[in-house]
Parts: C-alpha cells; structure tokens; sequence
C-alpha cells in the first residue's frame, strides 16, 4: 500500500448512521462479502478513520467498518454539549447496530477511540463475550493521569505544558480567534505533530499526514473533546474487557498517552497481551503497520478459539478462515 498522502483526507461514506441524538456518523465498510468476524475501527482525538490507512489492507481477509467520530472526517457536526467520551460510545453502539447485526465483531480503539470501547463496555457489558468477541487497544487510557508532561522535564516541561493548556482554554472560550491562529502545515505545526505523536526518525510524509487530519478538525471540537479527555476514568469498565481476548499495543516512545498506561490497562485485564512496539509513538498503526496488522490477525484468531458467552466455541468452519 502507498503512503497516506495528506493531500487526500476526503472521502465518501459507504452508509451515515445517526447516532441517539440524530447526529450522522460516517461509515466506510469493506470487505463485505467476507464472513467471519467484522473488525470495527474507531480513531484517537483530532484523527479521522484516514489513521487507519495501513489497516486497510487487512480487507483482502476481514470485513472492515471504519467509522469517523462525531465532528472529525466525514462526520456530521452534533451538539457541542455531547463532545464526549459517553457520547462518542453511544456512537459506536449504534454504529454496530446498523452495520454488524448478527455478526460477531472485534473493537479496535486508537487513543480517543480506546476510551470509546471502555465507554461502550461501560454502558453495554451485555456485548461483550456475545457479539464482541475481542478487543484491541491502541496506544490508549483508561483514566487521565495530570502529572504527565509529554516525556519532558524540568523548565521545558512548564512551558510546554503551559502554553499547550492556554491553546486548548483559547479553542474552548474563543474558537474563532484559535482557528484564526492555526497555521496548518507550516514547519511549526508540522514538527509539533511530529513531536507529540511519533518515535524514532519518523518518514516527512507521515508527519505531515497526521498534522493535517488535525488540521481538519476544527479548533472547537479540539478543545471540546479535549475537556472530557481530560475528566476521562473509565477503569471501572476494564473488568468487562476481561470476558473477551484483549489485546494491549503501545508504542515505546508515545508521550501523549506513556507507556505506563497500557501496562496498566494490560494488569488490570485477566489474560490481556501486552505489546509494547520499539521505536513507536503514539502511532504505531502508521509507523510500524507490519507490527500491529500481525498482532491484530493474532487476535482474531484468538477470538475464533474462545468459547462464546453461552461456553461455546466459535465454528471451526470461522475459524479456518481467519488462518494465515
């Protein structure tokens, strides 16, 4: 597969499911005509579906349904109020209702979408071991933690994290004035992206591709989705993920949710894999996409071989068919 180009977020919805509150969430779906376990796809904050460019490609095996938050992508634009992390679950669960009825599913969550799971887990336990049947979570968190400073310390760690809170106050009290101060993909913007979501010597083209999903997302809904990211706690719903093969990915260098997060969800799931990928940001889907599409192969195959809420085993016929 290419390289994202930045040039080329735009797309068009295979399907715009309303959520609870009418608001349309676009929908890609690939790979239908495949049977066996759909993956379903949801992104981190400022991202679009487009994150999960590598991803793609997994369609030459699985049904795929990639979906764009509320007010990010392709999405359409719902009440201020409802920028949040519960809200952006009840999103997924209609989501699943109107694209995987009667099909079991594996949740595959980046950042901000790793909290959709544990929102969706939180408010429907009752799917998780029956149409879930195995979960993925990507460089994710299961509760905010105020002391990180972006793996800086000292003088640059203040400034840093004193200027960031003043942008995110400004886009939340003064939206228009933010977006008016946005530069998109200048060197400035550009290198901040890079600093915030990648490793070790990450490609030019995946810098600017990620800085310009952000770019897209309008400076309200940034630091809307920002206030509920930071209230965010759901550790409380880690124990429903404990019904179903649960996979952990982080990246070894991601200052935006560390290391010590995934550790944590990874300890408080029962059997849960832990996989930390060495060189990675907060990314790693982009920048080591051979890494994450193995393990998440892995998984479905771990998913095939669990018995079911009822004690049963997934068919051996759908088994077969997610083999290598």
């Amino acid at each position: 597969m290419s390289w994202p180009d930045a040039s080329t977020l735009r797309w068009t919805p295979t399907t715009r499911v309303p959520s609870d509150d009418g608001t349309q969430i676009a929908v890609e779906i690939l790979g239908d005509n495949h049977p066996g376990p759909t993956l379903v796809f949801t992104h981190g904050w400022t991202f679009s579906s487009r994150s999960w460019h590598y991803q793609r490609m997994l369609a030459e095996r699985y049904r795929l349904v990639l979906m764009d938050h509320r007010d990010h992508g392709e999405s359409g634009r719902g009440p201020r109020e409802h920028r949040t992390v519960d809200q952006v679950g009840r999103d997924l669960y209609a989501v699943l209702q109107a694209t995987c009825a009667g099909r079991d599913v594996v949740l595959v969550g980046h950042s901000m979408g790793g909290m959709t799971i544990l929102a969706l887990a939180a408010e429907h336990p009752e799917l998780f071991g029956t149409q879930v049947r195995a979960v993925a979570m990507v460089d994710t968190s299961a509760a905010r933690d105020h002391d990180d400073a972006f793996g800086l310390r000292g003088p640059l760690a203040k400034a840093f994290t004193k200027n960031w809170a003043t942008e995110l106050a400004l886009m939340v009290a003064d939206p228009a004035r933010a977006e008016g101060r946005r530069r998109s993909g200048s060197r400035v913007s550009v290198a901040v992206s890079r600093f915030l979501n990648f490793g070790v010597k990450p490609d030019r083209r995946l810098t600017r591709f990620t800085e310009a999903m952000s770019a897209a997302t309008p400076a309200e809904v940034v630091g809307d989705f920002w206030l509920t990211l930071d209230a965010h706690d759901k550790r409380a719903a880690l124990a429903t993920l404990g019904n179903v093969p649960t996979l952990v990915i982080v990246g070894d260098r991601d200052r935006l949710t560390p290391p010590a997060h995934a550790r944590a969800i990874a300890a408080a799931v029962p059997g849960a894999k832990l996989l930390e990928v060495r060189g990675a940001g907060h990314v790693p889907m982009l920048e080591q996409p051979e890494v994450v599409n193995a393990a998440l192969r892995d998984l479905v195959e771990s998913a095939a071989e669990a018995p079911t809420a009822t004690g049963e085993p997934t068919s051996p016929r759908r088994k077969q068919q997610v083999r290598s």
